[in-house]
């Protein structure tokens, strides 16, 4: 039976977590995320209208209503040439146009013929404020800090903890006050997790959190861990991008490396083709139905 099918070769380019790259959409999403939770919607509702009725205090009825309209019809024409084909729809940008899945190739970079191979252990780590000055809260921003400091040891040190990848969500489902911060990491085992528990880095934040939570009742964390055995954990991505436990990279031994002059090293990505007959069922990708061809 043929080996599983990665979709991208290998590369030299080490893994990027979500911290890592800092790009303008981020910004964006950052600035958002601020607007949001520092105050109520409403205030910002009023904040916009003061601005506005300055405008219009200082210029002529006529031009105070240009820039609105400016935006508006700038963001309308904006969303018709996407949909009309005239330019590229960027939201699509990094979306891999097939049925993938995620799996954990073995040190030579193959994934052989079986999915599900190994046990991955997956961390989730929350963080809310409740404050009224929501992330600007001195407190928030000290733990902060410490997250920070701790996502920075993961990066730097992901093959003694056994660290494969991070993704971070916002949920504002389940309450009606701040946003959630969630944070998703993945590891290889429960061992690598409690040796980053234990590190300096969580330590430290740990050990600040203990002695100050009388003084932080509005700021709220939790954490859960699962670990999922060989044959117990499955995934699927359609026309998504690489994310989550999908945007994992693997080190793995350069073929070439005894041949020619290059690093002893490079990266995998865990994507491979879930369209073949071994992946194309949740049962199959969990190993619960023999794969026949």
């Amino acid at each position: 039976m043929p080996g599983l099918k990665p979709i991208f070769p290998p590369t030299s380019t080490g893994p990027q977590s979500f911290f890592a790259k800092q790009d303008g959409r981020k910004m964006v999403r950052a600035i958002q995320f601020l607007y949001k939770d520092v105050q109520e919607e409403k205030l910002w509702l009023l904040a916009a209208a003061a601005v506005q009725g300055v405008i219009t205090w200082l210029f002529p009825t006529a031009l105070s209503f240009l820039p609105a309209l400016f935006i508006l019809a700038y963001r309308v024409l904006d969303m018709v040439l996407i949909i009309y084909g005239f330019r590229q729809n960027r939201y699509m940008d990094g979306t891999i146009g097939r049925k993938i899945t995620a799996q954990i190739p073995d040190e030579n970079g193959n994934f052989g013929d079986k999915p599900s191979n190994e046990t991955v252990v997956v961390l989730l780590l929350g963080l809310r404020t409740n404050h009224p000055l929501g992330i600007f809260y001195s407190g928030f921003q000290k733990i902060n800090k410490y997250f920070i400091d701790m996502m920075k040891d993961l990066e730097s040190n992901r093959e003694e903890y056994g660290y494969l990848t991070t993704s971070s969500w916002i949920s504002s489902s389940d309450r009606a006050a701040s946003s959630e911060l969630l944070n998703i990491y993945y590891f290889r085992s429960m061992e690598g997790v409690h040796k980053f528990a234990h590190n300096p880095s969580h330590t430290a934040g740990v050990n600040w959190w203990n002695k100050t939570i009388k003084e932080h009742r509005d700021i709220s964390i939790m954490h859960e861990v699962y670990e999922a055995e060989p044959g117990h954990w499955e995934n699927i991505y359609e026309n998504y991008w690489p994310t989550s436990f999908a945007s994992a990279k693997y080190p793995v031994k350069n073929k070439e490396a005894d041949e020619k002059d290059t690093e002893p090293q490079q990266w995998v990505n865990g994507i491979v083709d879930a369209g073949v007959g071994s992946l194309n069922s949740a049962m199959k990708r969990l190993r619960r139905v023999p794969n026949r061809r």
